[in-house]
Order: C-alpha cells, then sequence, then structure tokens
C-alpha cells in the first residue's frame, strides 16, 4: 500500500512549529501545481502574519475571500473572515464578511459586524472615513433598532 504525504498537513504542521519561511516555500511549490486550491490559499494568511507582514496577509485574505465569495463557498469565506478580523482589522475584509452574512440572511450578524469595526475605527482613530460609510449604511439599510441606535450612538464619537 502506498501512503502520500498531505502537503496542507506538512504545511501546517510547519506553522504550528513556527518554521514560517519553510511553510512558505511548500506552499507555494502547492499553488504552482494547484493554483485554485482554496485550502491552501487561506493558509498564507497564516503565514505572512506570523512573519509580521500584516499588510502581506491582510492582501492574501481579501483576494482569497473574495475568490470564495465569486465561486459560492459562502460559508467557508465566513468562516475564515471571522478567523481572519480576529487579527486584523480592515474595512474591506468587513465589506466583503459583509457581503457574504446577507447573502446567507444573517442581517443582525452582519450590521453588527458593521458596528464592531466602527468602535474598532474610534477607538483606535482610524479608518474614520470607512466608519462613516458603515454608519449610512446601517442607518440606511439596517432593520434591526438596536443596532441602528448603537451606530447612532457611535456616530457622536466619530469626527
Amino acid at each position: 500500500m502506498v501512503s502520500r504525504k498531505d502537503p496542507k498537513l506538512e504545511i501546517v504542521q510547519l506553522i504550528l512549529e513556527e518554521k514560517y519561511a519553510e511553510a512558505l516555500k511548500k506552499l507555494m511549490d502547492v499553488l504552482r501545481k494547484e493554483p485554485d486550491n482554496h485550502q491552501i490559499k487561506m493558509l498564507l494568511f497564516d503565514i505572512y502574519y506570523n512573519m509580521g507582514n500584516k499588510d502581506k496577509a491582510i492582501d492574501i485574505a481579501i483576494e482569497v475571500s473574495e475568490e470564495l465569495l465569486e465561486d459560492g463557498f459562502f460559508d467557508t469565506a465566513i468562516g475564515y473572515l471571522k478567523k481572519v478580523i480576529f487579527y486584523v482589522k480592515h474595512p474591506q475584509l468587513y465589506k466583503i464578511l459583509f457581503r457574504l452574512l446577507t447573502k446567507r440572511g444573517l442581517d443582525y450578524e452582519a450590521f453588527q459586524s458593521l458596528a464592531d469595526f466602527i468602535k474598532y475605527a474610534i477607538e483606535n482613530k482610524i479608518y474614520m472615513e470607512e466608519a462613516h460609510q458603515f454608519i449610512e449604511i446601517i442607518e440606511d439599510l439596517c432593520p434591526i433598532p438596536a443596532i441602528v441606535e448603537k451606530a447612532e450612538n457611535l456616530k457622536k464619537s466619530l469626527p
């Protein structure tokens, strides 16, 4: 009986061992053979983030999330983005998550995610323009009075 090693498991093991450069090399080898392998591409975020390249990690997360959305893997993309936004907060990630959640009919969670980002932006004094845009989305479209009220209260803290 011939056994084959699963490259994803090998890459995950290297990440767990904090051998990020080796994991990246192995991952890129797999992607050359399987360029549409979403599972492998999702691991790129972990590698770049742990190597300290937060901007590249965010770019990868956006790219992979959009691909998953386009290919109809909504639940996979939602789970992936929830993991990613635990580590990094970026308005584009929240926009994609909002689209995915509304496609799944998860309106409360979708609008709450925007409110969470607004709060983060205010607390960290970043992404003010996007925070204003997200407040407008909530005020114009949100059917949940408690979230609208929350957004209106957050709006008072924006410059």
